[in-house]
């Protein structure tokens, strides 16, 4: 006799306990599968709050680079190197930081900036560009992925020609 022929009878008891830990186990599985997307949620909050901490350090050598190109004929002669040695730094933190998709936000030129990955910080009057370009970025945007990680600050035009606003 064949083991694919032959039938289980099991008693009604038995069947209960067995429906019953099946139950229990399809509600465990649900309630993994919960804190598996809780924790990933978290693990990924975290992350961007970190890489936002990066970013304040690469925004503060920046800042820091500038001040001391714009005062580099004040500095002593063993000091002139320090804005390429913070520049050098400042990179190595972008390429760290690009190895993990997290890479500056591309503002296009001569075209209106999203509103979706930057913030206008301020409006310029200017005729010479379409409404709503770039004219300064005053802080970088990031993106994680797909995902805007810090939108960049920057001022647009705005036109002044009474017609364009009709």
């Amino acid at each position: 006799m064949s083991n694919q022929n032959m039938n289980f009878v099991i008693g009604e008891e038995l069947r209960d306990r067995l429906v019953q830990d099946i139950s229990n186990l399809q509600k465990e599985n649900a309630g993994l599968k919960q804190n598996i997307r809780n924790n990933s949620n978290d693990i990924e909050s975290q992350k961007d709050a970190f890489f936002l901490e990066l970013l304040e350090v690469i925004d503060t050598l920046d800042n820091l680079t500038t001040s001391l190109e714009n005062s580099l004929e004040a500095l002593p002669e063993s000091h002139q190197r320090l804005p390429r040695a913070i520049g050098s730094i400042q990179r190595k933190l972008l390429m760290t930081l690009q190895k993990r998709d997290v890479c500056p936000i591309v503002i296009p030129e001569q075209e209106a900036v999203d509103v979706n990955l930057c913030r206008i910080i301020e409006s310029e009057n200017r005729d010479d560009l379409p409404e709503r370009s770039l004219v300064k970025i005053l802080k970088t945007g990031y993106m994680n992925g797909d995902k805007v990680l810090r939108s960049a600050e920057v001022i647009v035009t705005k036109s002044t020609n009474l017609n364009d606003e009709v």
